[in-house]
């Protein structure tokens, strides 16, 4: 069903987009690190949670795209596209929730998680998680995209658009950061305004004609049991695994924290070097998911 030049088509737009997404935090990190240590130490706490829910997200699309992916395979059009609307809308009740409840509560989840940090390195925190958190709804909206273009097998698409979003926040951090001069805020925003324009534009796509499993009919979006089960018995059990990850690795930074800003920012940097050794290992897994997915 599938050659070898498919495959590669695949994966490697797969390689460029999990670069991307890992290199999304590096700028941030390289951004704010003009301000100084304190900023560094608070943007990479946030980064943890920011993290988990992402890979909550993931978690959710891999569900998606594991049934879809099928429905796909035994050339079920019907139930296949009914399956990715059913992801867009389990995607957008997640992210808005989760977008409300770290919005409303930024201080004390921090706190609870970080505990008695330094007052500047919580305020830098607070401000990046609240802007951030305001950018998971338009997140989502990209995840439940990607998810449903790689399920027909197509990774070109969620490449070019997470490349636009780099190029986005990297401009716009040097905007705001160099020209405008607010920091931390200034980081945020910068990450909050590309992910907006990314998942608009994953949104077009998915509507539009190129994408196979475009579904304009709005009742397709309402909840329906049997296809939200199916997806969140692969969503959930995937969710807990990837989360449960994350969370070991928020508990260690929780530790990390009690030393100093400097082990806060150390921890951090390390982190992120050592997240580029593992984007083959992840593209390839997605891929396996979309092709393993259709041949079943």
């Amino acid at each position: 069903m599938f050659s070898n030049k498919f495959i590669c088509k695949l994966i490697v737009p797969l390689i460029f987009e999990q670069l991307l997404a890992v290199s999304v935090g590096m700028v941030d990190t390289f951004m704010v690190s003009i301000v100084g240590q304190v900023a560094v130490s608070g943007v990479a706490l946030v980064d943890n949670i920011n993290r988990l829910i992402i890979q909550i997200m993931a978690a959710f699309a891999t569900g998606g795209v594991v049934i879809a992916s099928q429905y796909f395979g035994c050339d079920d059009r019907v139930r296949a596209r009914h399956t990715c609307a059913q992801l867009e809308t389990i995607m957008m009740i997640f992210s808005v929730v989760a977008a409300l409840i770290f919005c409303v509560f930024t201080s004390p989840i921090l706190s609870l998680i970080f505990g008695s940090i330094e007052k500047d390195v919580m305020d830098c925190a607070t401000t990046y998680l609240f802007i951030t958190a305001l950018s998971y709804p338009f997140l989502g909206m990209y995840n439940a995209g990607a998810a449903i273009f790689r399920s027909v097998g197509n990774s070109k698409i969620s490449m070019n658009i997470s490349l636009l979003m780099n190029a986005i926040n990297i401009v716009l951090n040097a905007v705001f950061v160099f020209g405008a001069g607010i920091g931390v805020a200034g980081v945020a925003l910068a990450t909050l305004i590309s992910r907006v324009v990314a998942g608009v534009v994953m949104t077009i796509f998915a509507l539009s004609k190129k994408n196979p499993m475009a579904v304009h009919n709005l009742k397709k979006y309402i909840p329906k049991k049997a296809f939200v089960v199916r997806i969140l018995k692969i969503g959930i059990p995937s969710g807990i695994e990837n989360g449960m990850f994350q969370i070991g690795k928020i508990v260690v930074v929780s530790m990390v924290a009690t030393l100093g800003t400097d082990a806060i920012a150390a921890n951090s940097i390390a982190f992120q070097v050592i997240d580029f050794p593992n984007i083959p290992g992840t593209a390839i897994g997605l891929s396996m998911v979309t092709i393993i997915g259709q041949c079943l």
